[in-house]
């Protein structure tokens, strides 16, 4: 059983670093002089904001990289997708306890993705990998701000207190006091409201015009899988924890942005041979079936996440089938290779009687590929 997880393992990795991430796409690079040079960019769907980009002149030829520092942007043209080069001074925040203010700021040139533009303003959107927090930002005609927003945990006479510093509010007031009567109420600090927010502000600026450049509004992310694991409950028999071998399918659905680390997912497990035990205690062998329908969250950032899920749980054999709601945890690369420890209790539930709170589980190796 354990030969066939270390073969997946290797298997799935090699998939991940092979050719199984590569995605290039049309677009083209603007160089350092201003230059323009029409390729095929490695598009990696990225959540943090890249600082260097993989691309092929053609697609038959190597593959070379630009950096942020190196190149002004880069654009994707499937996906109306514009990224330009910016050295950004941002404030580090962590979940410790200030006496005062954060103020620990660091720099980094990444590829900020821009959002929206007019004649005057830019909207970008940026997330450094160092610290995993969505940003926003607002380049003028003179410089680029960053639009402040964010929490902290303050001590104050022996008391933990969360406080939040939302400057951006003001900021959006002031960077739109040029339009006569615009009185929008300032929207929540995400991508398609302020999207909405800056076009609104345009439309009253520039008498009903549209604005020069507009992202594509943000989608759910849809991930086809493949699951192999080690099932070890036996629902005919829940005493009984042997290793038997398990194969799935899954779909999992994966929220627009600023809701990036929320899913929802299905999945169909089958394990073809399983000692079963009639109400007699006569064993046969069979095949048991699992139908999990769940939603769950990734937590953190970066490329490693810990993950967890809730939802209910079928499982179907020929001697007995019987549902229940279950907690599952596990860890992800990239959102697609995830090790995970399924179904580990029942909560409420009884399986049989004297279930215990914690019953064998289903250790599972998941990889999930974009399917749109």
């Amino acid at each position: 059983m354990f030969r066939y997880l270390l073969l997946s393992v290797l298997l799935l990795f090699g998939a991940e670093y092979g050719f199984a991430q590569r995605n290039f796409q049309k677009g083209y690079i603007i160089q350092k002089t201003g230059d323009t040079l029409t390729c095929y960019i490695d598009d990696q769907d990225w959540v943090d904001s890249p600082t260097e980009v993989y691309y092929k002149k053609e697609l038959s030829q190597k593959e070379e990289f630009i950096t942020a520092i190196s190149s002004q942007g880069f654009y994707l043209e499937n996906t109306r997708e514009m990224y330009e080069s910016h050295l950004v001074n941002l404030l580090y925040v962590g979940e410790n306890t200030y006496e005062t203010r954060p103020d620990n700021y660091f720099n980094q040139t990444l590829f900020l993705q821009k959002l929206w533009s007019n004649t005057h303003l830019s909207l970008y959107f940026g997330q450094s990998e160092k610290d995993g927090r969505a940003r926003f930002f607002v380049k003028d005609s003179t410089s680029l701000q960053e639009l402040i927003n964010y929490s902290f945990y303050k001590n104050q006479n022996g008391q933990n207190y969360r406080v939040n510093v939302d400057t951006y509010k003001t900021q959006l007031r002031q960077l739109t006091a040029d339009a006569e009567n615009f009185s929008m109420p300032v929207p929540i600090y995400s991508e398609r409201y302020l999207i909405r927010y800056f076009q609104a502000y345009n439309e009253k600026l520039a008498g009903g015009k549209p604005a020069e450049f507009s992202k594509k509004e943000e989608r759910s992310s849809w991930y086809a899988g493949v699951v192999i694991g080690s099932e070890r409950l036996n629902i005919t028999d829940i005493t009984r924890k042997d290793h038997n071998l398990s194969l799935g399918l899954s779909l999992r659905i994966n929220f627009p942005r600023n809701h990036q680390n929320t899913f929802v997912r299905a999945a169909f497990h089958v394990t073809p041979q399983m000692t079963l035990f009639e109400v007699t205690k006569i064993p046969h062998q069979g095949s048991m079936k699992n139908l999990e329908i769940l939603a769950g969250q990734y937590m953190g950032s970066g490329k490693i996440q810990p993950f967890y899920t809730l939802g209910m749980t079928f499982f179907s054999s020929s001697v007995k089938t019987f549902g229940f709601i279950t907690p599952s945890v596990g860890i992800a690369y990239k959102k697609r290779l995830e090790l995970e420890l399924a179904h580990f209790s029942p909560l409420f539930f009884q399986i049989q009687d004297d279930t215990p709170f914690l019953i064998p589980t289903r250790i599972s190796l998941n990889y999930f590929f974009k399917v749109k």
